[in-house]
């Protein structure tokens, strides 16, 4: 059999497998290098997959425990710490120590006469102010530590509605909100207001009597660090039953007569005393410009013009704290020598003032004080957190982690849909991913445990309080 002759080499050939042979010996580190490459990164990838595919509720879970760590808890104490027992530059306080007096106004506790409100909502809207103002008592109590306490009147807020049955749940309720922490009771005065008994002529008779059976006499005077303190019933002076005013007219008539009490007197009265119209309250006051006069049902925003002349030239006082308002005001009584008249801030957040507070006095009047002219009081107003603010930051913060686990749902179910298969991946385009049963699961899982634990951290918190 012939054999076919042997073909040789051409040159272009032999020329082109040298070429290859010599470019496959440069390419071949970088091969390897690109196989290393790969291999170290494939972990990295892995990674980046697995973050993908991490959901957001742990960190979630953290920001609401801080968030109300913060909002229940922090910020409370935060806003009293600001706060300092004042004192004047000129005041030995090494030598003798100043007496520390705590001033609240209108605590107002919400009740069924407040909003006509019935089931859920009319306890939701009693618990909420009843927790604020049962944070700021404790933290008033532990911080600051007073000698003495004064309320200035509206401790209920439908005390004069009420029958005695349901007066004495509500004062049971007052009493556990403004319960003492010490072992040793802080001496604490009080005086009625208009919620309490009515006002003027429309005074409730048997409000007036079961207010005072629990309370003791509206009118009084008391000594506290060398000052008179007198608390003036000026509700029941603003009417004209003879008997309902008798102690708040006798206490007058003895002060007007009194001339052996050197002290200094601090007059108390629920309803600040009258002032010319347009009367600036001062840069501390938070809606408006001054109280203007007014009346009403069972109120009246000034005690009238003679009354308060009256009161002023008999009492003589060089400082008056009064309530009723709600809101700070500071002004001077130009016409008795410049005598100031502080209102005080409500202590409710529920009583339309964004940022509640209480007074802050010290007195300091030591017996063998020689100086003339000594200023032997010291006050300043103490805020307390904006609740409604807080209520706020939990409303954007909660709207904040549906979006972000509504969000992570979606794109996770994607990115699981475009690695599968295509004839699987093109059954399920024709299915919107938001009526997906596992998109929902998902979302359930999810903020269901950020729920259960922002629910601990917040009945911590509240119990922290209650107990």
């Amino acid at each position: 059999m012939q054999q076919p002759p042997q073909t040789q080499p051409s040159t272009s050939s032999i020329a082109r497998s040298c070429a290859n042979n010599i470019l496959g010996i440069f390419r071949f580190p970088f091969i390897v290098i690109s196989k290393i490459t790969q291999k170290l990164l494939s972990p990295v990838k892995r990674n980046q997959r697995r973050n993908h595919n991490r959901s957001p509720a742990f960190a979630f879970k953290i920001i609401w425990t801080i968030a109300l760590l913060i909002g229940e808890v922090f910020i409370f104490s935060y806003s009293m710490r600001k706060c300092s027992w004042p004192e004047h530059e000129n005041w030995n306080t090494a030598a003798s120590e100043p007496v520390h007096v705590a001033i609240i106004a209108d605590p107002q506790i919400i009740d069924d006469y407040s909003y006509g409100r019935t089931g859920i909502l009319q306890k939701i809207s009693e618990i909420y102010p009843d927790m604020y103002m049962r944070k700021n008592w404790i933290n008033l109590q532990n911080i600051f530590d007073p000698d003495a306490i004064i309320f200035l009147g509206d401790l209920m807020d439908g005390g004069r509605e009420l029958d005695d049955n349901k007066w004495d749940e509500e004062l049971h309720r007052f009493r556990h909100l403004f319960l003492p922490e010490k072992p040793i009771k802080t001496p604490t005065f009080y005086l009625a207001g208009n919620h309490d008994i009515g006002f003027g002529n429309h005074i409730v008779p048997e409000a007036f009597y079961r207010f005072r059976k629990l309370f003791g006499v509206f009118s009084y005077m008391t000594n506290l660090g060398n000052h008179s303190i007198i608390a003036l019933d000026t509700i029941t002076l603003s009417g004209s039953n003879n008997t309902l005013k008798k102690d708040a007219r006798k206490l007058m008539q003895r002060l007007e007569k009194d001339t052996t009490n050197s002290l200094p007197r601090i007059l108390l009265t629920h309803v600040p005393l009258y002032r010319p119209p347009n009367t600036d309250c001062g840069p501390l006051r938070q809606k408006g410009q001054s109280i203007k006069q007014g009346a009403g049902y069972q109120y009246q925003n000034l005690i009238v013009e003679s009354l308060t002349n009256n009161i002023l030239e008999n009492i003589k006082p060089i400082l008056i704290f009064s309530g009723d308002d709600h809101d700070y005001c500071e002004i001077r009584h130009e016409e008795a020598n410049g005598i100031p008249e502080i209102s005080v801030n409500s202590f409710s957040f529920a009583m339309g003032v964004s940022r509640p507070g209480f007074l802050l006095l010290s007195l300091y009047n030591p017996l063998n004080l020689t100086e003339t002219n000594f200023t032997t009081f010291a006050y300043s107003q103490c805020l307390l957190p904006n609740q409604i603010r807080i209520y706020i930051w939990y409303i954007i913060l909660f709207i904040a982690t549906i979006s972000c686990i509504f969000s992570h749902a979606f794109f996770k179910l994607k990115r699981n849909a475009e690695i599968l298969p295509i004839w699987h991946r093109y059954h399920q385009k024709r299915k919107w991913i938001v009526f997906n049963s596992q998109y929902w699961k998902i979302i359930g899982k999810e903020i269901g445990d950020i729920a259960l634990i922002a629910f601990i951290i917040y009945l911590i918190c509240w119990i922290w309080f209650l107990v």
